[in-house]
């Protein structure tokens, strides 16, 4: 009777240890600077395990913006990430049936603006210009240099803005009349470059929104934006406190993460869930003259990549996600799901091509928002698993 006792006590142990652990993922720690490998468990239940990444490393790839929700535009000169300049393209087509068919009294170009990085005080100038031949956006990456044509104009507003107009002058409409009446518009008109000129703020305008209005005596035709691209340079580098680095949208810039499995806490275990945990400098980020505003990323993904830095994909050709965050309480906590489970067993296993956790941005925006992580000693990027240990 009091062996049978003892069986039912344990086993109601073990249920219970195990739920802790599934809490304490679920929850995860409130000092992120506990990096030193440890256990908790007892002998033949699964034990939570916190392993440091081995590396922190930044890596650069091709980053593509065209035809995401934004096009940006300007110059930023961050006194922590470096100067950064954003080149914007956008092209229209016509919207609806309608027709240029009178005299054209006025052409306005209208920009709805949802995304400001740098000071809000001042003003920003850009550089309206032609674009005399068709440019390409899809698979065009951040780094691409494209020709424009003769300039416009230039026109200036306040970065908080909410909508940008810009009225084209009589010349610029004159020369270009026949083409609005052209039912080849769409083919013959190639859009405009938005040119950083002057001040310190890099906007972001929805390319959804986008409109060239065209009025006439009796109507106005208008087109709508078909197709941005964006083009950023960085004209300064960083100036990064000691062991942190950069992780940047817009400019290709990621880090990935390397982890040592070979521990016998790891090796070989089987893995029933898992939390990356990446500390964030927030105190630095929120350091900024007045005025200044640099916005946080709204969203980051951890991806896996080959030795070589190749990004398996699905079928659809799409990057395999494995989690993704938003930034919040200083660091960053991705949570594994069953599919991404698998994969990082696979690669606790040496099962698969996967060698790094990549931490980088979604393609379906457009930002040029920083992160600054840490990568020190006693303070980097933790995975916290829960793994029953091989078998003596």
């Amino acid at each position: 009777m009091l062996t049978a006792q003892v069986k039912v006590s344990m086993r109601r142990s073990s249920v219970w240890s195990c739920c802790v652990l599934l809490l304490l993922l679920a929850t995860g720690c409130d000092d992120p600077s506990a990096v030193g490998i440890g256990l908790i468990g007892e002998e033949g239940l699964p034990v939570t395990v916190r392993l440091p990444a081995d590396s922190v490393l930044t890596a650069s790839q091709k980053d593509r913006t065209g035809n995401t929700a934004r096009v940006l535009a300007g110059r930023v000169a961050d006194p922590l990430v470096g100067t950064l300049s954003a080149t914007g393209y956008v092209d229209f087509v016509m919207s609806g049936t309608a027709l240029v068919d009178t005299t054209i009294v006025g052409v306005r170009l209208e920009m709805p603006r949802d995304y400001v990085y740098g000071d809000t005080l001042g003003s920003v100038t850009l550089a309206l210009h032609d674009m005399t031949e068709d440019w390409p956006y899809a698979g065009v990456g951040t780094d691409t240099t494209l020709s424009a044509g003769p300039l416009v104009r230039t026109f200036t507003f306040a970065p908080t803005d909410t909508l940008v107009q810009v009225d084209l002058p009589a010349e610029w409409i004159a020369a270009h009349d026949t083409t609005f009446r052209s039912s080849t518009f769409s083919t013959s008109f190639h859009g405009f470059q938005l040119a950083p000129d002057e001040g310190n703020a890099v906007v972001g305008f929805r390319f959804s929104e986008i409109r060239l209005l065209v009025f006439t005596a009796t109507d106005t035709v208008t087109f709508t934006a078909s197709k941005v691209l964006t083009t950023v340079a960085r004209e300064t580098l960083p100036s990064l406190p000691e062991d942190r680095v950069l992780l940047q949208d817009g400019l290709g810039q990621v880090v990935r993460l390397r982890f040592d499995f070979s521990a016998d806490s790891v090796r070989e275990a089987g893995l029933h869930a898992a939390v990356l945990e990446v500390p964030i400098d927030s105190v630095q980020l929120k350091q900024t003259p007045a005025g200044f505003v640099r916005p946080l990323p709204a969203t980051v993904r951890l991806i896996g990549v080959n030795a070589e830095g190749n990004v398996p994909v699905t079928s659809l050709g799409e990057p395999i996600v494995l989690a993704t965050t938003t930034p919040e309480g200083g660091r960053l906590r991705f949570r594994l799901g069953s599919t991404s489970l698998q994969t990082l067993q696979r690669l606790m296993l040496g099962e698969t091509p996967v060698r790094y956790l990549q931490l980088e941005f979604p393609t379906d925006d457009n930002a040029l928002s920083p992160l600054l992580l840490y990568a020190g000693p006693t303070l980097r990027p933790t995975l916290i698993l829960m793994v029953t240990p091989p078998s003596p």
